[in-house]
């Protein structure tokens, strides 16, 4: 049965189907390079135009970011001697806070004075009158257990 085979036409009919793969896988490779160079146009053209965006935008941004440095430069050399003003007043508030508090407790113990001797005055009246009552109630007790008949 091998006899019979005609080597040359299957030799033959194989490179056919050989070449028609190959021309096939050729052909597709080329529509994929096709595609391929088509989304590469693509992106090409949206970096240009991403780059010229970028372009137009870049230098006045720039130049807003340097206006804002010295923006921010001046302001914190403006700060520093009002840093220092704010922290002179308040050291001088603090002092003259000591100054009220001081003057208040002055004035309190001032009017205190007379009201407070007023009542040193009740209190020792008070006792004074409770310490007599006290002692006239003995003295009562006493002479009444004294007298027997009354």
């Amino acid at each position: 049965m091998l006899d019979n085979i005609d080597w040359e036409v299957l030799l033959n009919g194989v490179i056919v189907i050989a070449l028609v793969v190959i021309a096939l896988a050729a052909v597709l490779l080329a529509m994929g390079v096709v595609r391929l160079s088509g989304s590469v146009g693509r992106l090409s053209r949206a970096a240009e135009r991403s780059l010229a965006v970028i372009e137009a935008e870049l230098p006045p941004t720039i130049a807003d970011l340097r206006a804002t440095t010295a923006n921010l430069r001046r302001l914190s050399e403006e700060l520093e001697p009002r840093l220092e003003r704010v922290d002179v007043l308040l050291d001088e508030s603090e002092a003259t806070l000591a100054s009220l508090r001081a003057t208040s407790e002055a004035a309190e113990e001032i009017v205190r004075g007379p009201a407070a001797v007023m009542e040193r005055a009740r209190r020792t009246v008070r006792a004074a009158g409770e310490g007599l009552a006290r002692g006239a109630d003995r003295l009562r007790h006493s002479v009444q257990e004294r007298t027997p008949g009354e």
